[in-house]
């Protein structure tokens, strides 16, 4: 961990880039063209007052931004479907085609938000997607603790203020790309107004035909699994043109 004296004061930055500091840091939407920039980065992470800062050494206060920036993601970081926060190991949702109505709806309403709004709740998207673990079978096959909103509150806490930002992005660019891979299996002409969000609801309302339709599982005798998708889709697209 970086430390830092300013008038006599210590101030310290975390090793890593965490999701409350992630948060206040895009929020300021100019911030990264203010002629003060580096003054004021530091200032968001540390607590150091910026006036304290300009009057501070110039060499060091770059160095200190230009450590900052090396903790913000260069590029989509890497899907994570587990991690261990103060010696409790965490997973991601093992088997979304189970998804809880409740679970869906938290993530649905955190996920549609206006963005400046999602920022101030990324801890609590993260809290929905990631719980202890509670059965484990292998590295990656694992269940996790059922879904429960008080435990999810204390838990968003502890990961806004001590969890890599990492792992948020990482979980939404899973969920953007399966978005995509649904988008795939089909027809683009028949949901072309729909965002991905809004396809991941159609999804989850169709689970189970999505889910047999991705790995070829019979249902039942009922018209092949592309057909019967594709049917479903003209459907929803013609209700969705009436509202």
């Amino acid at each position: 961990m970086l430390k830092f004296k300013l008038d006599e004061k210590e101030y310290e930055i975390p090793e890593i880039m965490t999701i409350e500091n992630y948060s206040k840091i895009f929020k300021i939407k100019d911030l990264f063209s203010d002629d003060y920039f580096s003054a004021k980065l530091v200032s968001i992470v540390t607590g150091a007052p910026v006036e304290d800062l300009l009057d501070g050494d110039y060499e060091h206060v770059s160095y200190i931004a230009a450590y900052i920036m090396e903790l913000l993601p260069k590029t989509k970081p890497e899907f994570k479907d587990r991690f261990t926060l103060d010696g409790i190991s965490y997973g991601f949702i093992p088997k979304w085609q189970d998804m809880t109505y409740a679970e869906f709806v938290d993530m649905d309403t955190i996920s549609t938000r206006k963005q400046d709004e999602m920022l101030n709740m990324l801890h609590i998207l993260l809290a929905v997607m990631y719980r202890p673990i509670t059965n484990e079978r292998t590295e990656h096959d694992f269940d996790i603790e059922k879904y429960d909103v008080k435990k999810m509150t204390k838990r968003a806490e502890l990961f806004k203020s001590k969890l890599d930002v990492r792992y948020v992005l990482g979980a939404q660019s899973f969920f953007t790309n399966f978005g995509r891979r649904y988008s795939a299996y089909s027809q683009a002409s028949l949901i072309p107004k729909l965002s991905i969000w809004q396809k991941m609801k159609l999804t989850w309302v169709m689970r189970k035909i999505i889910w047999a339709a991705l790995f070829k599982k019979p249902l039942d005798g009922m018209s092949s699994q592309i057909e019967l998708l594709e049917m479903i889709l003209r459907n929803t697209n013609t209700s969705t043109k009436k509202r």
